[in-house]
């Protein structure tokens, strides 16, 4: 006898939907029917009418951070939002107190997931000038992938970034020799501080405040020349790459072109990049402050077309909660606060929304964030809704009329701060989320247990 039977939904996979379901048993999915099949017996059965089966999102990139940084999110709250969300693996971010960039930090870190998580957790290990020689003891405790800046450290948080910067062409050559060792990817912010530092200070000395200001300090070319390092270093190394947080076109045509000549190099995106741009977002402010900046219009359009086409692979929403009150600590001086918005709980629910508007397919949403996702990093029991991977289900409802986000409602701790998101009109909403066979959400109310998330690793 079945667990969980889910019925008469819409099942959705990067080749196309259909109509049909999925049954579970032991946390596994057994089998996925077409409408009409008869299935088996099962202890629960839901009827999906109505409504799109997604595979839970694997989000690539978040900051939830815990430990000393626990009052803007903890490994519970954000984990909750992660199942609110319809996310069913967080792949957590080494930048902490301490980073993630030792084994024994890292193993810290792990148990200190452990005991909070709602859902299933990745962690990334830190790879930097710092930290060299042990690079490859990382992998060896379960790092899924590694991350890497091409930036100093942020003035003040510098022990937040220990074994996290590759600051010059030989540095980031030689971080990525060693990653190539244990063959998994590198993930890289890719910025170059030389092109944000002399246009931040005119702008700061002209006077500009604001959030185009901000925008505009920060050119296409510091994100594009970064890019340039990254190509060249995995072509000379062979080290496996991921460009976090793409937002640029003309980036993701330069990882097109570096994957024609040989380089295992990817691209990730946020739903930030793909559905807001400069003016959009001025409303927010401060709270729309993050690097890299948002773009343009013209861009925001064109970036949205490549992830439809699946030139960008990996979707991670870059969730990085701060507290109102941080957030505002100088008012709305651009120039003076806190980079990140809180966005774990709403990448599905924004990125189905653009479906609804025809502007993105399910198919892209679904291979986009969760099939590439497991394939690229090696999770091969995630990612897919499909008889033998783990029962990962997200079932989410197309809503009648669309409904304005209420962003008190959200679980993250930082909820105060997610102004770039208020009162958006929304077209889905979550119904329900599964990790593993178990529902950990449902009619907004979280139904899971902590402690239920299961370290994920590379196999």
């Amino acid at each position: 006898m079945n667990d969980l039977n889910i019925l008469h939904g819409t099942v959705v996979r990067p080749e196309g939907c259909f109509a049909g379901g999925v049954e579970v048993k032991d946390g596994t999915i057994v089998r996925v029917l077409r409408e009409g099949e008869a299935p088996g017996p099962a202890r629960k059965t839901v009827d999906a009418g109505n409504m799109l089966v997604f595979p839970g999102m694997i989000d690539s990139h978040v900051h939830i951070r815990g430990g000393r940084l626990e009052h803007r999110e903890d490994f519970a709250s954000g984990t909750m939002a992660a199942a609110a969300g319809g996310v069913t693996t967080v792949m957590e971010m080494p930048v902490t107190l301490p980073p993630a960039s030792r084994p024994g930090d890292f193993i810290n870190r792990e148990k200190e997931v452990k005991a909070r998580a709602y859902v299933d957790y990745a962690l990334y290990g830190g790879a930097g000038a710092d930290n060299l020689e042990e690079i490859p003891l990382l992998a060896q405790a379960g790092a899924v992938g590694y991350k890497t800046f091409l930036m100093p450290p942020v003035p003040g948080r510098e022990k937040e970034f220990f074994g996290l910067c590759s600051q010059t062409q030989e540095i980031l050559t030689q971080v990525m020799e060693q990653v190539a060792k244990t063959g998994l990817m590198l993930a890289v912010h890719s910025e170059l501080n030389q092109y944000v530092e002399e246009e931040t200070r005119l702008r700061m000395e002209r006077g500009e405040n604001g959030l185009k200001a901000f925008c505009r300090s920060r050119p296409v070319e510091a994100e594009t020349e970064a890019v340039k390092w990254v190509i060249a270093a995995a072509l000379k190394t062979g080290c496996r790459a991921s460009i976090c947080h793409v937002s640029t076109p003309e980036a993701a045509a330069l990882i097109q072109e570096a994957r024609a000549q040989g380089a295992d190099i990817h691209g990730e995106t946020c739903p930030q990049y793909l559905l807001f741009n400069e003016d959009t977002a001025e409303r927010a402010g401060v709270f729309a402050r993050m690097k890299p900046p948002l773009r343009d219009a013209g861009r925001m359009a064109r970036l949205r077309e490549l992830y439809r086409e699946g030139a960008l692979e990996i979707t991670g929403s870059d969730h990085a909660p701060y507290l109102r009150e941080e957030k505002l600590r100088n008012g709305q001086d651009i120039w003076r606060t806190f980079d990140g918005v809180p966005g774990l709980e709403l990448s599905l629910p924004l990125l189905v929304t653009a479906a609804e508007r025809g502007e993105l397919t399910y198919e892209s949403i679904a291979r986009n964030t969760a099939e590439n996702t497991a394939r690229l990093f090696g999770l091969p029991q995630k990612g897919r809704i499909e008889e033998g991977r783990d029962a990962d289900l997200v079932l989410v409802e197309r809503l009648k009329l669309p409904q304005p986000l209420d962003i008190g409602t959200l679980f993250t701790k930082s909820r105060d701060s997610a102004e770039l998101y208020r009162d958006l009109p929304l077209r889905c909403r979550v119904a329900a989320a599964y990790v593993r066979g178990r529902r950990v959400f449902a009619d907004g109310a979280i139904t899971g247990e902590q402690g239920w998330g299961k370290f994920v690793s590379p196999v």
